[in-house]
């Protein structure tokens, strides 16, 4: 019985011993033989494409970081303020204007959640308001550029 008990206890470590042990008889390259993996890394054609990708992936990163470290900045900063000159003269808003066509899915994003005055950024990109209706809401400018730019 005591021997029974042993055993039964000694089991797990072996088996753990053997791993820890064993684990390290394998090598990264192990796979490749029973992979293609290293003939699609060594096509030139290949890499490139994974390259572009991931470089897209960052661009598309930095692009949306960018556009939320302003975004929020520029929230904070015009807050208080009514006059909408000092508004979109805030350095942040000028730099969401700047990232072009970049920050349109941001916006709209943005503009879905909740109708804002950044709609302007939008005039400003797209060299033109959305309406010229002058009694036209910023909840109403919001709607149709929202309506507008999902068709695309």
């Amino acid at each position: 019985m005591q021997l029974m008990k042993l055993k039964k206890g000694l089991r797990p470590l072996t088996i753990a011993t053997g791993l820890f042990v064993g684990g390290g008889a394998l090598v990264y390259a192990d796979l490749d033989k029973y992979s293609s993996i290293t003939t699609v890394l060594t096509n030139q054609r290949t890499v490139d494409y994974l390259q572009e990708s991931e470089d897209q992936v960052k661009d598309l990163f930095v692009a949306k970081c960018f556009f939320y470290e302003n975004l929020n900045t520029w929230k904070e900063k015009t807050f208080f303020m009514s006059s909408v000159k000092s508004i979109v003269a805030q350095i942040e808003f000028k730099n969401i204007v700047a990232m072009g066509t970049a920050a349109v899915p941001y916006i709209v994003e943005e503009l879905e959640k909740e109708p804002s005055i950044l709609v302007w950024a939008l005039n400003m990109i797209y060299g033109h308001k959305i309406t010229n209706n002058p009694n036209a809401t910023i909840t109403e400018a919001c709607k149709l550029w929202i309506k507008i730019l999902r068709r695309k």
